[in-house]
């Protein structure tokens, strides 16, 4: 090899190095597996209407006050807007309320072309290099108009990661734009959360069937990939002690509805056993259908082995999140699911 070729070698090898340093974040220590999130910032875009905002955080405030958590800290932010972002922290429900109120989408300031991507992304940035709330093992919920323009998740996964945190987004199921509709579904998927796609005037009715405050600890977490119908063994089921937990699962990463007729989730153990059935029978796409759903479960033993049994039109591959979430924590982080 010539002396020239080996520079260039050792450039790219120091571009790869370099790349993967910028992918890799500290673990932050500053929080443990067993106690409650201390941060829950909500995002919405500039793009929804004020009704749709205003009417997913009344309900979410309502479920929080019901639920009695203990989130010392609410972070506000809308983004999508021609201002530039500004993120606000309070420590109590009414403040909260006071600034969403204060700072609802405003058309005035709406992106008109459908060209120029979503900056979620910054938003995630931002919430994770402030320095008014703690940000280790924070809840985000983001409700999302507008799709990224960029694909490439992989840094942001790694931050959210590093901080132990969880991500969940309702994304619209008629976008203002941008390019990039499975994006903000990846970061879910991969960070233990979840990624319903709803009409905007259903999001609020989706508000007390996501894990965010009375069962915010998940103890089971998958993605599955699957295509046409089968059955396949998923991994084994272990949960801090017998108890009431939540299942959730979103079946499809896109809309219409257009594929599915049936998914169950099976558990079983010699001295106990259940299912939890989704059967659509394909309906018509409309839009009022969604890709969630969710139930109480009580499981009467720790440990469970996993089936899935599933059944879609076509060869298309559909991506799946399988959720289990408890109000009891682990004493350890649950991993995350690639």
């Amino acid at each position: 090899m010539t002396r020239l070729g080996v520079f260039r070698n050792c450039r790219f090898l120091n571009c790869i190095i370099s790349f993967i340093k910028k992918l890799q974040f500290p673990d932050d220590t500053s929080c443990i597996p067993t106690a409650f999130p201390a941060t829950f910032l909500f995002a919405y875009s500039n793009d929804l209407s004020s009704k749709t905002v205003l009417d997913t955080w009344n309900e979410l405030a309502g479920y929080e006050s019901s639920a009695k958590t203990d989130f010392a800290n609410f972070g506000t932010v809308r983004f999508d807007s021609k201002n530039e972002m500004d993120m606000e922290f309070h420590t109590n429900l009414k403040d909260t309320t006071t600034t969403i109120k204060n700072n609802l989408p405003d058309p005035k300031l709406v992106l008109q072309n459908p060209g120029v991507g979503s900056n979620v992304f910054d938003v995630i940035e931002k919430f994770f290099s402030n320095t008014e709330a703690p940000v280790c093992g924070s809840i985000l919920f983001i409700l999302l108009k507008r799709y990224p323009d960029e694909a490439d998740t992989s840094r942001l996964v790694s931050l959210i990661r590093s901080h132990h945190a969880i991500v969940h987004v309702i994304t619209s199921a008629n976008p203002a734009g941008g390019y990039y509709p499975k994006a903000m579904y990846s970061v879910t998927s991969k960070t233990n959360g979840l990624g319903p796609f709803e009409p905007d005037s259903q999001f609020w009715e989706i508000i007390d069937r996501l894990p965010m405050f009375s069962n915010p600890y998940p103890v089971y977490s998958r993605n599955i990939q699957v295509t046409g119908s089968g059955t396949m063994s998923l991994p084994a089921l272990y949960l801090p002690k017998p108890d009431q937990y939540w299942i959730c699962v979103t079946y499809q990463d896109h809309l219409p509805i257009d594929s599915l007729k049936s998914i169950n989730i099976r558990w079983t153990n010699p001295n106990d056993s259940g299912y939890f059935e989704i059967d659509t029978n394909v309906v018509d796409g409309s839009e009022d259908t969604e890709t969630y759903a969710s139930e109480w479960n009580n499981f009467g033993v720790s440990n469970y082995n996993m089936t899935l049994d599933y059944d879609y039109l076509g060869t298309d591959a559909q991506n799946l999140q399988i959720r289990i979430y408890s109000k009891t924590p682990l004493n350890n982080w649950l991993p995350y699911s690639d």
